[in-house]
């Protein structure tokens, strides 16, 4: 029998190799051959220094086990999860909520949830409600047709498939052809801590991510028909998508707004109609269990630790004072609101109003999604468009621009504190912690919770007002470049 070592050494060569093939800058060659930024004293420096042997063995090899370690981690995972009873906590929500429906039962009611629940995974006591709005139901009746053994399987190969999508889907938006940035991107983007934690527990928040990713491609080359089916869809998780009809609505794009709601009222009916329900019947059982759903230590803007939102950050500062709290909370969040209406405002301005959309606004719809609404470590996966915007602004700063300490401040910052949102930090640093103090039952420490615990809400608004700074003053650096479908997807800084 061979050993797990042997592949994993197996798995170290096979990633060398296909990373050194790969690390080609190919025409960036001859695009950096009269660049100002790279001739800038301080450039030149960090690259004499990057460029001695250790400092490049080291860096090589860290990049090679990382990637090693994704590698094998999610392999480990998958046949994990491909077992008889896998832990996946958040999908036995859906794979109940379909049997539910499938028998015309409504899974919104939570004693017949509760029951069911109970039944149907042995998992008894309190279980919190099915909050999901109605338009889920027919994109997860298929699993009912199944056992829970299948249904996991089938689950599971549906979010590796998502995976691949997210990341085709980012390398379509990259501005830059060569192997070395479509490798960095790649990379990058599946270090973001919600891809792996989506697939951990089974929930929707990557099928989400990735319909508004393939949503804004499609949108940029004028396919308002699928692009609007995708947003329609995608608000099934209202949480992540229902910020982008607003956005749309206020670009004038009313026919990919027209087509998303007609999507989004069809699959609400047909999940009533399914479910033996009616508006009358589902608002009251609705409301009900979202209190319920709310007051459960894993959704507590209070005691949850997995949240990261702007919305927990006032109750971790005043836990004793909820008025506070909640003022606090409200008032980030309407700042950041009202910048980003801001430049949203300064960039019409200069575009005469004009419908075409642009990465920095998907970027900062996504921030603002996972920023202003309740969001769980699974929706980190939002953030994949903001890896995209950094790594053009990197492109686009190095082939026209000249160095700015300023401006590379600030896009270092943005850099980091996306590092925060991957397993070292939620996975490593916040869960080891966690296991040393009953967290459920509020015996945290003040001084832990409001810094170590809330380093990824903190990055989510450090990461949209970077992104933010950076796409204002892009505004005086060049115009828009129009979008060219064939070759690569242009942005707006």
């Amino acid at each position: 029998m061979i050993s797990f070592g042997f592949w994993n050494l197996l798995i170290i060569t096979v990633v060398a190799l296909v990373l050194k093939n790969n690390w080609r800058l190919d025409d960036e060659k001859v695009a950096w051959k009269n660049s100002l930024f790279l001739k800038s004293p301080v450039i030149q420096r960090l690259m004499q220094f990057f460029r001695q042997p250790i400092v490049s063995f080291l860096i090589q090899a860290g990049v090679v086990l990382v990637v090693t370690r994704f590698l094998c981690y999610t392999g480990w995972l998958v046949y994990l999860l491909n077992q008889p009873d896998p832990p996946l906590w958040d999908f036995k929500w859906f794979y109940v909520a379909s049997k539910l429906a499938h028998q015309h039962l409504s899974p919104f009611n939570a004693e017949i949830f509760n029951r069911s629940f109970c039944i149907l995974t042995n998992a008894c006591g309190f279980i919190p409600p099915f909050v999901y709005p109605p338009n889920i139901i027919p994109l997860i009746w298929f699993v009912g047709y199944f056992s829970s053994s299948t249904a996991f399987s089938i689950w599971i190969g549906m979010h590796v498939l998502a995976i691949g999508l997210a990341l085709w889907g980012a390398n379509i938006l990259l501005e830059s052809k060569s192997l070395a940035f479509r490798t960095i991107c790649t990379i990058s983007v599946a270090l973001i801590y919600g891809l792996v934690r989506d697939l951990q527990v089974g929930n929707i928040a990557i099928f989400v991510a990735v319909l508004i990713l393939w949503m804004f491609i499609w949108a940029k080359k004028n396919q308002d028909i699928p692009a609007g089916i995708c947003l329609g869809i995608a608000v099934c998780k209202p949480t992540l998508a229902a910020l982008f009809i607003l956005y749309f609505l206020l670009k004038r794009r009313f026919s990919l707004v027209f087509v998303s709601v007609v999507t989004g009222t069809a699959l609400v009916f047909l999940g009533l109609a399914l479910t033996g329900n009616s508006l009358t019947q589902f608002l009251p059982d609705a409301s009900r269990g979202f209190s319920l759903w709310l007051n459960d230590p894993s959704n507590s803007p209070y005691l949850s630790i997995s949240r990261i939102d702007l919305k927990v950050v006032g109750p971790r500062l005043f836990p004793n004072n909820p008025f506070f709290a909640k003022l606090f909370s409200d008032l980030i969040v309407l700042i950041l609101v009202g910048l980003v209406g801001w430049y949203w405002y300064l960039q019409q301005s200069l575009t005469a109003w004009a419908k075409e959309i642009y990465l920095a606004e998907l970027v900062l719809v996504s921030c603002l999604s996972i920023a202003i609404n309740y969001s769980q470590q699974t929706g980190s996966v939002m953030l994949i468009p903001a890896v995209v915007f950094l790594l053009n602004d990197l492109l686009y700063q190095i082939r026209h621009c000249k160095f700015s300490r300023t401006r590379m401040s600030v896009w270092l910052a943005g850099v980091c504190c996306l590092a925060v949102q991957t397993a070292v930090i939620h996975g490593w640093l916040i869960g080891s912690l966690a296991k040393h103090w009953k967290v459920k039952a509020g015996e945290l420490p003040y001084i832990i919770k409001v810094t170590i615990f809330a380093l990824p809400s903190y990055a989510i608004l450090a990461i949209t007002v970077s992104i933010l700074v950076l796409a204002i003053s892009s505004l005086r650096q060049k115009p828009i470049l129009k979008f060219q479908p064939l070759n690569r997807v242009s942005i707006y800084r």
